[in-house]
Protein backbone atom coordinates (compact mmCIF):
# COMPACT_ATOMS: atom_id res chain seq x y z
CA UNK A 1 0.00 0.00 0.00
CA UNK A 2 2.77 2.52 0.70
CA UNK A 3 4.83 1.42 -2.55
CA UNK A 4 1.18 2.44 -4.40
CA UNK A 5 0.96 5.61 -2.36
CA UNK A 6 5.12 6.53 -3.45
CA UNK A 7 4.46 5.91 -6.86
CA UNK A 8 1.24 8.13 -7.10
CA UNK A 9 3.18 10.96 -5.26
CA UNK A 10 6.56 10.55 -7.27
CA UNK A 11 3.90 9.93 -10.68
CA UNK A 12 2.04 13.06 -9.78
CA UNK A 13 5.80 15.02 -9.04
CA UNK A 14 6.60 13.61 -12.38
CA UNK A 15 4.10 15.56 -14.23
CA UNK A 16 4.48 18.77 -12.18
CA UNK A 17 7.65 19.13 -13.11
CA UNK A 18 7.15 17.99 -17.10
CA UNK A 19 4.52 20.39 -17.67
CA UNK A 20 6.48 23.71 -15.92
CA UNK A 21 5.19 26.47 -14.79
CA UNK A 22 1.82 27.49 -15.63
CA UNK A 23 1.61 29.84 -18.74
CA UNK A 24 1.92 33.76 -18.19
CA UNK A 25 -1.50 35.11 -19.38
CA UNK A 26 -0.70 37.50 -22.49
CA UNK A 27 -3.12 40.18 -24.01
CA UNK A 28 -1.37 41.23 -27.65
CA UNK A 29 -2.64 43.22 -29.86
CA UNK A 30 -1.51 43.55 -33.61
CA UNK A 31 1.52 46.02 -34.44
CA UNK A 32 -1.50 48.49 -36.09
CA UNK A 33 -3.21 49.05 -32.89
CA UNK A 34 -0.10 49.33 -30.65
CA UNK A 35 0.54 52.78 -30.60
CA UNK A 36 -2.08 54.28 -28.00
CA UNK A 37 -0.38 51.72 -25.56
CA UNK A 38 3.14 52.58 -26.37
CA UNK A 39 2.01 56.32 -25.75
CA UNK A 40 0.21 55.43 -22.65
CA UNK A 41 2.42 53.53 -20.61
CA UNK A 42 5.78 55.36 -21.98
CA UNK A 43 7.33 52.35 -23.97
CA UNK A 44 9.90 52.60 -26.28
CA UNK A 45 8.97 53.86 -29.86
CA UNK A 46 7.85 51.04 -32.24
CA UNK A 47 9.56 52.16 -34.99
CA UNK A 48 12.91 52.30 -33.42
CA UNK A 49 12.41 48.73 -32.13
CA UNK A 50 11.31 47.12 -35.20
CA UNK A 51 13.98 48.70 -37.46
CA UNK A 52 16.40 47.22 -34.68
CA UNK A 53 15.20 44.10 -34.52
CA UNK A 54 14.89 44.59 -38.84
CA UNK A 55 18.63 45.31 -39.13
CA UNK A 56 19.63 42.71 -36.28
CA UNK A 57 17.61 39.46 -37.48
CA UNK A 58 18.99 40.24 -41.27
CA UNK A 59 15.82 39.00 -42.80
CA UNK A 60 12.26 40.41 -43.31
CA UNK A 61 9.58 40.32 -40.07
CA UNK A 62 6.42 38.97 -40.89
CA UNK A 63 4.53 39.52 -37.74
CA UNK A 64 5.04 42.44 -35.09
CA UNK A 65 3.10 42.94 -32.23
CA UNK A 66 2.86 44.19 -28.40
CA UNK A 67 2.00 42.05 -25.47
CA UNK A 68 1.27 42.82 -22.25
CA UNK A 69 2.65 40.18 -19.50
CA UNK A 70 0.58 41.50 -16.83
CA UNK A 71 1.94 44.94 -16.78
CA UNK A 72 5.07 44.21 -18.40
CA UNK A 73 5.41 44.69 -21.84
CA UNK A 74 7.35 43.18 -24.67
CA UNK A 75 7.61 43.07 -28.30
CA UNK A 76 7.07 40.18 -30.22
CA UNK A 77 8.21 39.38 -33.83
CA UNK A 78 8.27 36.60 -35.90
CA UNK A 79 11.31 36.96 -38.71
CA UNK A 80 12.07 35.33 -41.70
CA UNK A 81 15.68 34.66 -42.11
CA UNK A 82 17.42 34.87 -45.55
CA UNK A 83 17.98 31.45 -45.49
CA UNK A 84 14.43 30.62 -44.78
CA UNK A 85 14.60 29.93 -41.12
CA UNK A 86 11.85 31.10 -39.00
CA UNK A 87 12.77 33.04 -35.47
CA UNK A 88 10.88 34.27 -32.64
CA UNK A 89 11.99 37.66 -31.69
CA UNK A 90 11.40 39.18 -28.25
CA UNK A 91 12.41 42.71 -26.87
CA UNK A 92 11.21 44.51 -23.46
CA UNK A 93 9.18 47.18 -24.66
CA UNK A 94 10.61 49.36 -21.95
CA UNK A 95 14.18 48.80 -22.37
CA UNK A 96 14.11 48.26 -26.02
CA UNK A 97 16.43 45.15 -25.03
Amino acid sequence: MLQDVRAIIVAALAGILVSGAPARAENCVPWSQAGPIIAKNGLVPAKSVYQSVQSRAGGKIVKASLCDRGGNFVYKFVVLGADGVVNNVTVDARTGK
